[in-house]
Parts: C-alpha cells; structure tokens; sequence
C-alpha cells in the first residue's frame, strides 16, 4: 500500500509538471518539427516524418491511410509549400503553405487564404492562427513594429518585406485583401484578436501589411 501511494504521489507530481509547462514542451516540439519542414523544404525533399508522439503534442496533422486509420507520414509539403516566413522581431519562423487555407495547414505552419493566391500577385494574404501561450504560429505577431523587416523563403530566392502598417478589423472587412494593380507587392498577414471569454470567439483581426524592398 505504501509502495502505492508513493508511486500515485510521483504520477501527481509528474502530471502536475507537465500541466504546468505544457506551453513550454508544446512550442519546444513545435520549433522542431518547424525545423525539420523547413529543412526538408530547402533539400528539396517532399514529405516530413513526423511521429504520433510528436503529433499528440503540437497538433500537427499526420498522414492518413485508406482505411481512416493514423498512417506512416507526416506532412506532405512536396506541392504544397510555398515557403517560409521569418519575422525576427516577432519571433516567428513558420512554414507558408498554399492555399486554400485550412484548419490542418494551420497547424502545421501559416497558409496563403485562397486556393488561387500564388506569390506573383500583388498582394498576398497569409492566416495564421495566435496560440496562446505558445510562441508558435502568429501569436507573437504584436511584438512586430511597422518598419520591421520580413523574410519570405522561396524556391526562387528570399523577398524581403518591410511593415508599413498595423491594424485591427472586424472579420467581415475581406477587402483588405483585394489586389491593387500597379501597385507594389504586398503581404497582408491575418490573425485572430481581441478575444471576448464570454462568446468564446475572437471579434477582430489584426492585420499587418508589408511592402516589397527587395
């Protein structure tokens, strides 16, 4: 009996641990299964190993079998990966996948809004959702100051972007995403802001743009 209490006491101290830094553990697997995407992206590679472990705790999606059933896998980046973001301010160093955006895609990294957008057009939205207490994704994207310098990785070489402007709208505000021929190209990077605990919803967006320098 004692043996028992000792061993159920451990399991308390341990479970109470991992509760405690769960942000912590989950943003140090997902920094490294960013890593490995963006390696992989950068040899060329087409698809990243990512284990059911590893999937438990960052939420990424891994591959499925016919049968519905969790398979060997991981992410599939071979065609749909368009590059990688950095924003160094911000503390952000994120996978950019093509569009359509969706929930998975958003797990796994950020994601171009649209199944047509593509990186020639003049104005490019990328979503991504804020994790809280987790410094993945676009949660740290506040930190970022209009005049801060961002870094897309392409297969064709780096574009770098400068931020000219930072603002919140209401969801239904889409035209900040309309394209402005003639104009220089742009980012419009999209999060979730000001959440309200009594919807459960997030009621704005944040969004910063960022003009073409190079």
């Amino acid at each position: 009996m004692r043996i028992f209490l000792r061993l159920a006491g451990v399991a308390m101290i341990i479970s109470a641990a991992v509760l405690f830094f769960w942000q912590d553990i989950r943003e140090f697997f997902t920094d490294r299964v960013n890593d490995r995407i963006i390696e992989a992206y950068q040899n060329g590679e087409s698809s990243v190993d990512v284990g059911r472990f590893e999937s438990m705790i960052t939420g990424v999606s891994t591959k499925t079998g016919d049968d519905g059933e969790e398979a060997p896998g991981g992410i599939d980046i071979g065609e749909g990966m368009a590059g990688v973001m950095k924003i160094d301010s911000a503390a952000i160093n994120e996978p950019v996948f093509e569009g359509p955006v969706t929930e998975d895609k958003m797990k796994s990294g950020v994601s171009f809004v649209h199944e047509t957008d593509h990186l020639d057009m003049q104005n490019i939205p990328i979503a991504g959702h804020r994790v809280e207490g987790a410094g993945i994704r676009f949660n740290y994207l506040d930190r970022a100051s209009v005049g801060d310098r961002i870094e897309f990785i392409t297969e064709d070489g780096t574009r770098v972007y400068e931020i000219t402007d930072i603002f919140d709208v209401n969801p239904s505000q889409v035209e900040v995403m309309d394209q402005r021929e003639g104009q220089p190209q742009q980012l419009t990077l999209i999060t979730c802001e000001d959440y309200n605990p009594e919807t459960l919803l997030f009621e704005k967006r944040m969004i910063v743009k960022a003009t073409i320098v190079e």
